[in-house]
């Protein structure tokens, strides 16, 4: 529809436009007066009107007329066609001959009259892939689109789009992000993808672990899992430590689409990381198999260290070694002290003695695998124990167990353990004569390994350690010994001798140490009888414990993993914080991280300082799924932790969703349509609800047209031309 009107706008005051057209008048009428008596009175009029219209034209520009046209005009659609690229778009679609992706492609661009094209010929149409991010795309780029990545957030995409587009349209399997909200302006067309009466699937929806279980304990492991298509069929889930089975149960489905949970619980016997999978066997027909498998780290502690402690003798020595462990409530102590050799004669029946034999066969035959730490206290061993014991000594550090021998006359057992697994495992060498003195009293001191080692070192401020173990009583005996290239000396004797009194080491993936002295027991009496506390004694034996043992509370580098598991493409973020004892000024830039990959290739990694002493954020890419290994060193130390990676379609649940999408479409008042529907028809016939219109209105001055101006020009030229004829120019 189109109007048209005239409007003036004056520039001047009207009265004074009047004014001048009074004036103009007035002239023409005195010209017509002067030039009748010359030319007659119709020659006179002629030139008079030709005077006046010229004149009634300028002046009347001052009214500035102009001529204003309306006009309705209708605006189509902009409409935002979303194809969902998510990971789940690339499994079978409904044909089977290519994925859901391909069905969508199919949708609109094949047939006579592909539907994209005749969007683009009736609406504004901009198109976008929906997948980890909102991306704008050309039709032209649409064949080669493929399928992978997160499930996009379509929430975070119509806010995005809201206001500039009168309408959305979706093509999806329903496997998306959504959270529902009233302030949705922008009606959602959906068209679903996939078939969902055919889909065949089984996969872990949940594990609900906990991240740390005690040695000895039962732990329970909750696994949630979803079917669909198995209905009435048997199927086991398997728990595994590597290739190790821990737990089997059976589960069934009692409809097409339902979800099970299942317990599964183990008892944990090692302490350690322990990395496990929870899977279940491929099914016939399954459409996906990678999310049947999920991997999972358990850190297994104690709740009590184990410790076994056999003494040769009930010295002094084992009377407060056995008490400061007891009045250790985290502790479990079993003690043996002997009291009599196999070779004392006692001339009364078996079964009327008080004193019963060592239970060596129990011991190291069947129970040493129980406990966390083995301490010998000045035991002649070769009274007791046989060859095979000794190996299972060894067999028992080499497997993670702690190691312990204390000095005194019967040390070296007379330079038997010489060719045995003892000597072996030992940080020291041991000679075969005669290795024990009590000629003398000895101070101690730290050594320099010892200033910085968590056994020894009780603060932070190395001065303040080294004036502790100077002031400690005198050693009145002690075990002349040699440390091995392997060992680590931690104490040693203060009269420049370097002789060895505390060694530790390492053997397998056991601690061993040596406390090469029977007196140890004088750093508590003797700082009692001097009027000073006795903490440094039972802060040694405790931290000689919590070290032989791996306690984590040691660890001069602690590792805080991320509370979420990751997934495949993510970058992974990690904090270290190294020990303040671990990192004094002159130890700067000594922490390094290696990442391995579940194939134990080695892979990119950085590491930078947080501007905080001793804290540190390593971080790296996961590449692909499975438990990865981070290793993390320092001057002094080393330490491993393990982090589990989920794979890209590990936890993936690619059902197809169209009653999601029924209730996402309606939600923002669209509407959901079938493949059998005309979606041309139904999208034209959902968009003319939103087509806008507007007034168009074009506003010409009259001036500035051209016949107007040429209307002018032919008053002037023509009056001239006449004046001219007539004789008056």
């Amino acid at each position: 529809m189109s109007l048209r009107q005239i409007t003036i706008t004056p520039v001047f005051p009207l009265w004074l436009i009047f004014f001048l057209l009074f004036i103009g008048l007035a002239a023409t009428i005195i010209q017509y007066r002067l030039i009748r008596r010359r030319l007659g009175q119709h020659r006179a009029l002629a030139l008079s009107f030709l005077r006046l219209g010229v004149i009634f034209l300028l002046i009347s520009f001052a009214l500035n007329p102009s001529l204003v046209s309306r006009k309705e005009q209708k605006i189509s659609p902009s409409v935002a066609v979303f194809l969902d690229t998510s990971q789940s778009m690339g499994l079978k679609g409904l044909a089977g001959n290519g994925s859901r992706l391909d069905e969508a492609k199919a949708i609109l661009l094949k047939g006579s009259t592909p539907l994209l094209k005749s969007l683009a010929e009736k609406f504004n149409v901009r198109f976008y892939g929906l997948g980890e991010s909102l991306r704008s795309i050309e039709a032209e780029e649409l064949p080669s689109l493929k399928a992978g990545g997160k499930e996009g957030d379509l929430t975070e995409a119509l806010e995005k789009l809201a206001g500039k587009n009168s309408l959305a349209i979706l093509l999806s399997d329903g496997n998306l992000k959504w959270r529902d909200t009233t302030s949705m302006d922008l009606p959602l067309m959906v068209v679903p993808i996939g078939n969902p009466q055919g889909y065949r699937d089984i996969l872990i929806k949940a594990v609900k672990a906990p991240a740390m279980a005690f040695r000895g304990r039962e732990v329970v492991i909750d696994v949630s899992i979803k079917g669909y298509g198995y209905k009435g069929v048997t199927l086991p889930v398997l728990l595994k430590d590597g290739i190790k089975l821990l737990r089997a149960k059976s589960i069934s489905f009692n409809d097409n689409s339902a979800e099970v949970t299942v317990p599964l619980s183990f008892t944990p016997e090692e302490v350690g990381q322990r990395n496990l999978s929870i899977g279940i066997p491929p099914q016939f027909g399954e459409s996906l198999t990678s999310n049947n498998t999920v991997n999972l780290s358990l850190k297994v502690v104690r709740d009590k260290v184990r410790i076994l402690m056999i003494s040769g003798s009930p010295s002094l020595n084992y009377r407060f070694m056995r008490m400061a462990f007891k009045n250790d409530p985290s502790i479990d102590l079993l003690s043996f002290v002997v009291l009599r050799t196999p070779s004392d004669m006692i001339n009364v029946p078996l079964q009327e003695q008080s004193l019963i034999p060592l239970p060596v066969e129990t011991l190291f035959s069947k129970e040493l695998k129980d406990f966390d730490l083995l301490i010998f206290d000045n035991l002649p061993s070769h009274l007791y124990l046989k060859p095979s014991y000794l190996e299972s000594v060894g067999d028992f550090v080499r497997g993670g167990g702690g190691f312990a021998m204390i000095g005194g006359p019967n040390l070296s057992d007379e330079g038997r353990y010489i060719g045995t697994p003892i000597e072996e495992i030992l940080p020291v060498r041991l000679i075969e004569k005669e290795d024990y003195r009590r000629d003398s009293s000895w101070r101690v001191r730290l050594s320099r390994t010892g200033k910085a080692h968590p056994i020894t070192r009780f603060s932070p401020d190395e001065g303040y350690s080294i004036n502790l173990w100077q002031e400690m009583p005198p050693l009145d005996g002690i075990n002349l010994l040699v440390p091995k290239s392997s060992g680590n000396t931690l104490l040693e004797r203060n009269d420049g001798a370097f002789q060895p009194i505390l060694t530790v080491g390492t053997y397998g993936k056991g601690r061993v140490l040596v406390l090469a002295t029977d007196y140890s027991w004088k750093w508590y009496m003797g700082m009692v009888a001097r009027g000073k506390e006795n903490w440094v004694y039972l802060r040694f034996m405790e931290r000689m414990v919590r070290w032989l043992t791996k306690d984590s509370s040691l660890d001069p580098v602690q590792i805080i993993l991320p509370e979420k598991t990751g997934s495949v493409g993510e970058e992974m973020e990690i904090r270290i914080k190294v020990r303040e004892e671990d990192f004094s000024p002159n130890r700067r830039g000594t922490v390094s991280l290696s990442i391995f990959n579940p194939d134990g290739m080695k892979v990119g990694s950085r590491l930078k300082a947080t501007g905080q002493a001793g804290e540190y954020l390593g971080s790296f890419l996961a590449e692909k799924g499975g438990t990865y290994k981070l290793k993390i060193e320092t001057l002094n130390s080393h330490l491993e932790e393990y982090l589990t990676i989920a794979g890209p379609m590990e936890d993936l649940d690619a059902a197809p969703q169209p009653e999601r999408l029924r209730m996402i479409s309606a939600s923002t008042g669209g509407k959901f349509l079938s493949k059998d529907d005309d979606l041309l028809k139904e999208i034209e016939a959902y968009a003319e609800r939103t087509e806008s219109h507007f007034i168009e209105v074009r506003n010409s001055p009259l001036w500035g047209r051209l016949y107007v101006l040429v209307l002018i020009l032919f008053l002037v030229t023509a009056e001239w031309y006449l004046r001219r004829r007539w004789g008056l120019v």
